[in-house]
């Protein structure tokens, strides 16, 4: 009797967690459908190109994707574009400024609440992420599309996919913060519209490079990683705490220990294995990378400032070989381990025993950032609006001589 009372139960409790999970879903695709424009848009090139606006949900503290837009319109700012910034969802100014200042103390920009959605007048109007893309489409101005990420990937296989997927053949001019957006675009989409790229770069002032003794590894007995954890699928969290448990079981046989700091979830958030330090701002990254021995990132979608954070303070870094980082940097920048947590345990302790397979990743990683900066990526997106206006000019000429030519005739 008591087990045909537990099968009753557990049949009532999953249908209940179905029901749950139904509506939870039903309500985040009909919020998005509220604002969801579907249409084509007529993208008209612009004459000159002076003001620039960024539209983004709302500003919000601690914000990897915001930094980026807050960094790219700070250094356009500083080639003498008047840059602005404007959320869609109700925000104050105030508040607004203070998101801002915590994610870039020194940005240059102007703030804008969602009542302004519909009065500003902007040479071009840049989309930050999927859903501010139909915001965008009913702004004045030429309508562009900053790519930090496949945007689709952030779902499972379904509508919130599918309405991701198609603002990206719209009709906005795509730029695309990396090459992987770029060829996941191309390969996925029905493209009617051009797809630039910018390179993907760090702030080499905030996080500089800290000596570290890669020969004292051999000697020690007690190794401590951060290791960066969302709770987002592309980030691996479950696959991610599941390795370091077993690679820390492995390693406490031999009389090693690992300590595991986590960072960048709320410290709600249950890790197993390790501590969660939670959210943490620029002074207390710099801290941790300085006091750990190894950082660790699933980059599984379109690549973070976090890995090149890491290895600008000379931290060596583990990747998985299936992510983007291949992408970005060349071969022997990091660690880079598959599924199996006794691969990544071998990877780390060949490392241990031979520590200058770290200075040469180091090296490799180094070269290559050196040539990376905000400011160059900045230059890079101004010569693409550039080209907006000198195309426009050829455009107009070869209207203005067919014209000519026809009243000759």
């Amino acid at each position: 009797m008591i087990n045909k009372w537990k099968s009753i139960l557990k049949i009532k409790a999953k249908g209940i967690i179905h029901n749950f999970q139904a509506v939870i879903e039903k309500r985040q695709v009909n919020a998005r459908l509220a604002n969801y424009d579907p249409g084509i848009l007529i993208n008209n090139k612009p004459s000159k190109v002076q003001k620039i606006t960024f539209v983004i949900e709302r500003m919000a503290k601690y914000n990897g994707g915001q930094t980026s837009i807050l960094r790219l319109g700070t250094e356009l700012s500083k080639l003498g574009y008047q840059v602005g910034y404007v959320v869609y969802k109700t925000q104050t100014k105030s508040d607004m400024e203070e998101c801002a200042s915590c994610n870039l103390s020194n940005y240059q920009g102007e703030m804008y609440t969602n009542k302004y959605l519909d009065k500003l007048n902007s040479d071009i109007v840049i989309a930050s992420s999927w859903d501010t893309v139909s915001f965008a489409k009913k702004m004045k101005g030429y309508k562009m599309y900053f790519l930090q990420d496949y945007e689709p990937y952030f779902y499972s296989f379904g509508e919130l996919f599918l309405m991701a997927q198609k603002t990206y053949e719209q009709g906005l001019h795509m730029v695309s913060l990396g090459p992987w957006n770029k060829e996941m675009v191309e390969k996925n989409c029905k493209l009617i519209s051009p797809v630039d790229m910018i390179e993907f770069p760090y702030e080499k002032k905030e996080y500089p490079s800290c000596k570290r003794n890669y020969e004292s590894y051999s000697k020690k007995t007690t190794f401590t990683l951060a290791v960066y954890l969302k709770y987002y699928g592309k980030r691996l969290p479950c696959i991610t705490q599941y390795l370091l448990k077993q690679v820390k079981e492995e390693f406490s046989k031999e009389g090693i220990t690992l300590t595991i700091k986590y960072f960048g979830e709320d410290k709600s958030f249950h890790c197993d294995a390790g501590e969660n330090l939670g959210m943490l701002n620029k002074k207390e990254l710099l801290a941790l990378y300085k006091k750990a021995d190894f950082g660790m990132v699933a980059s599984m979608s379109n690549i973070s400032l976090v890995p090149y954070e890491m290895l600008a303070t000379g931290l060596p870094l583990i990747e998985f070989e299936d992510g983007t980082f291949p992408y970005f940097f060349p071969d022997n920048s990091a660690i880079l381990t598959s599924l199996s947590y006794m691969d990544l345990y071998h990877k780390i302790k060949a490392v241990i025993e031979k520590p200058e397979l770290l200075e040469e990743m180091h090296h490799t990683a180094g070269t290559y950032m050196e040539s990376l900066s905000w400011q160059k990526s900045a230059s890079q997106f101004s010569e693409i609006l550039n080209n907006l206006c000198e195309n426009n000019k050829k455009n107009n000429k070869v209207i203005i001589q067919m014209a000519q030519e026809n009243e000759k005739k």
